[in-house]
């Protein structure tokens, strides 16, 4: 690898000059420059890169790459089009000289924005025919070059898909959500109250998934998720009241067994008489507790509002 590299970085022209004391544009020294693709190899490590970087947007990355694999395949195949018929013997019968004058004798931008002209109208699938293939060997060329497109427009289109949906895959996946409790409500008669209470917790929790600590920590090792839990919830249990004086030792532990948790309004937290199994501390906002005496609902409010 580290010879193929070093040959495409040499200037072979200015090399040749300087021991024969010459210029030289011969054909070889064009193939020897086609050696320069092998660093197109780095561009794409550098892309890969890019891609993994948190520091850069992985849509406009991708676009970006997207963009420069087109430019490089609509410029390689106007250029290689273009040496085709610059080569043929008779350039009249090929497919810019024959719609251009004494071609050979023009300006090199000329040639170039037609072969330019041709490649994106060919890529793209337009055919406006103006520009159309005349000998064996450009139509040879052009047959090669339309199936290299369709390759290609598979792989821009698959791409550009992917990044689109991939922005709103949260969305369809909380629209289903909800469509499998509305489903579930309906095949199972359930009061409608119950129902709005089990929509309004499906929509809390998707708009708190960035707040959720235990998609983020599950993989993390139990000593830096130990250390998260006392960044977060150590003063939370130091101002709360019930556990005032505890140990150093208890309060670490129930710390590191901590975690968030988040209710919609008019949401039944805790049933009466049921048997509980987790223990709540109101951070913010309110509760009220409800119990029954003699088919009388009591209402108390609780508030207490702590910061984290």
């Amino acid at each position: 690898m580290f010879p193929i590299d070093v040959a495409s970085t040499l200037p072979f022209q200015s090399i040749y000059r300087l021991f024969t004391g010459r210029t030289h544009h011969g054909q070889i020294f064009g193939f020897l420059n086609l050696l320069r693709l092998w660093r197109l190899r780095r561009v794409s490590k550098l892309f890969s890169r890019l891609e993994k970087d948190t520091r850069f947007s992985y849509f406009w990355t991708r676009c970006t790459k997207l963009i420069c694999v087109t430019l490089f395949a609509v410029h390689s195949a106007g250029c290689f089009y273009y040496w085709i018929a610059t080569h043929h013997r008779h350039i009249e019968d090929t497919w810019i000289g024959s719609i251009v004058q004494d071609i050979e004798h023009r300006s090199i931008w000329l040639g170039y924005t037609y072969s330019l002209y041709w490649s994106i109208v060919t890529l793209t699938t337009t055919g406006y025919g103006d520009l159309h293939a005349i000998n064996t060997g450009e139509k040879v060329f052009n047959i090669f070059y339309m199936l290299f497109n369709i390759g290609l427009t598979s792989y821009l289109i698959g791409n550009m898909t992917n990044l689109i949906v991939h922005s709103a895959v949260r969305t369809f996946v909380m629209r289903d959500s909800i469509n499998e409790i509305l489903r579930y409500a309906s095949k199972n008669r359930l009061p409608e109250g119950l129902k709005q209470q089990m929509l309004a917790h499906m929509q809390l929790k998707f708009k708190t998934a960035e707040l959720q600590q235990e998609e983020v920590l599950e993989d993390l090792p139990k000593a830096i998720r130990s250390s998260i839990a006392q960044h977060l919830f150590r003063k939370c249990v130091e101002k709360t009241y019930l556990f005032k004086g505890i140990s150093e030792d208890l309060s670490s532990q129930l710390v590191t067994d901590l975690k968030a948790e988040y209710f919609p309004p008019k949401v039944e937290v805790v049933l009466e008489n049921e048997i509980p199994t987790d223990f709540y501390i109101v951070v913010s906002g309110s509760m009220e507790v409800l119990t029954h005496r003699n088919r009388t609902e009591h209402v108390r409010m609780y508030l207490l509002l702590l910061v984290i």
